[in-house]
């Protein structure tokens, strides 16, 4: 494998920058603070209304349950945006490192044509030396 491939694995294998990884963190914060909110109402249990008017006294359980949503849907939305922008920032680096080593389209493509002919040959070579050991074991 080329050193300027090499190179370029390297780059994918660099750890995110410090600003994602907050946003990633924040990400999860909001998901652990939702899922803890969502523990704890469960453990809650439901009381049971006194009397038996029309009318109930307090606030409905609905206005909550849909007040958690938002959150819920700004985590998940929080981890998309996080997500989106690891993904910009390692194609921008990708990008420069494909700029640097002077890795243009053309010389992948040749590269590639290279280590084609490259395995061909190989395979030709394994399937003479085989050719080889059957001719020779039938002579013995």
């Amino acid at each position: 494998m080329p050193a300027s491939r090499s190179r370029a694995n390297a780059a994918l294998r660099t750890p995110p920058p410090p600003s994602e990884k907050e946003a990633a963190r924040h990400a999860e914060e909001l998901l652990a603070e939702v899922e803890a909110e969502k523990r704890a109402k469960g453990k809650k249990g439901k009381k049971k209304k006194k009397g038996g008017g029309a009318g109930g006294a307090g606030p409905s359980q609905e206005p909550e349950e849909l007040a958690e949503a938002p959150s819920e849907a700004d985590a998940a939305e929080a981890a998309k945006k996080a997500e989106e922008e690891r993904l910009l920032r390692l194609l921008e680096t990708l990008t420069e490192e494909r700029m640097r080593l002077g890795i243009t389209p053309e010389s992948q493509a040749a590269a590639s044509a290279e280590e084609r002919r490259a395995a061909t040959a190989a395979a030709r070579a394994k399937a003479a030396a085989a050719r080889m050991a059957v001719e020779a074991a039938q002579r013995a």
